[in-house]
């Protein structure tokens, strides 16, 4: 139910207004929401969605503003990559978080002249999301269960223990600026997504780094086949609406599952968004998932070959942090 609120609701503002460009935005931060609450505490759960909501809005607009300062998109990116990479191992809301600040610098980055409105709906999808809790809360009428740590652990964990996250966050974001600069460099239609998958990917643990983006390329075929065919062969845009809706509420299901059939759902529903959004940017639907397809495997690529070094390098990072200090 949280899915169809959080997903469904900008985008039927979006269709009654006729302003689908600004939709995509406020949908995808309505989808986000879904990864940044873990249930527990209503207060945190809240909070959870609303921290972030206005750092998307603001990475976005940071995104947006750079183009116009030489140099200032690479110093930006390098610094939301550095933070979403120190943030990882703190606590799964917190990780989602960072990376989700740095996904809205490089949708605000790659997506051009962005019209104000779309900063109305990125709030739009938030406040959606904070409904959907409230609402889970009042039929419910208790506090769900909480599945992974929220803010309070998140916190706790960054006090007490050595957050020693240097090494992880300087692979991090040397991974993400490498993609980046290779997919301008190959004159992408979409450069952005190759760096966009590498955030994806990449988790603290480099050993899942390397099974998921096995899964990611799995996922990522079907999912363009999917979208694919959505794209293909439905053009009325309620009906597309409503696929995008469907999509948002089986991703939750499709990730408790594994994470390679969550992906499925996932790079559909991007891809049917991104449709709706720019349908005269997209020559085909035959291109469309041929250029997704290419950046996943491109992000992928890069993630592997970092993650093998980083592999190679982490036991002796480690053996000099358990070394004594004199």
């Amino acid at each position: 139910m949280r899915a169809i609120i959080a997903v469904g609701l900008p985008l039927v503002i979006a269709l009654v207004r006729h302003e689908l460009l600004p939709a995509v935005y406020g949908a995808i931060a309505g989808f986000y929401t879904i990864f940044v609450d873990y249930g527990g505490s209503t207060y945190e759960r809240i909070a959870a969605i609303l921290y972030m909501t206005v750092g998307m809005l603001l990475a976005g607009i940071a995104g947006v503003v750079g183009h116009f300062v030489p140099g200032a998109p690479l110093i930006l990116l390098l610094g939301f990559a550095t933070l979403a990479g120190w943030l990882q191992g703190a606590g799964t809301s917190v990780e989602f978080i960072g990376k989700y600040w740095l996904l809205a610098f490089l949708f605000g980055d790659g997506g051009g002249d962005l019209p104000p409105l779309c900063g109305t709906y990125v709030i739009l999808g938030g406040l959606a999301g904070v409904l959907s809790v409230l609402i889970d809360r009042a039929v419910w009428r208790k506090p769900e269960p909480q599945s992974a740590p929220m803010l309070a652990d998140a916190a706790r964990n960054l006090l007490r223990r050595r957050h020693n996250n240097g090494a992880f966050a300087f692979y991090f974001a040397s991974l993400v600026v490498i993609g980046y600069v290779l997919g301008h460099t190959l004159g992408l239609a979409r450069p952005y997504w190759v760096p966009l998958t590498i955030v994806i990917v990449t988790v603290y643990d480099p050993r899942h780094s390397v099974q998921r983006l096995i899964q990611r390329l799995a996922g990522s075929l079907f999912g363009a086949l999917l979208g694919w065919a959505v794209v293909q062969y439905v053009h009325t845009d309620w009906m597309l609406a409503a696929i995008v809706t469907l999509m948002a509420a089986l991703t939750p299901v499709a990730q408790a599952r594994n994470y390679w059939v969550a992906t499925i759902t996932i790079t559909g529903l991007v891809m049917v968004v991104l449709d709706m959004g720019q349908p005269y940017e997209i020559p085909s639907a035959h291109a469309f998932a041929l250029a997704r397809l290419a950046d996943s495997v491109i992000g992928c690529i890069v993630c592997g070959i970092g993650a093998q070094i980083y592999l190679r390098v982490l036991p002796h990072i480690e053996a000099r942090q358990r070394r004594p200090r004199r």
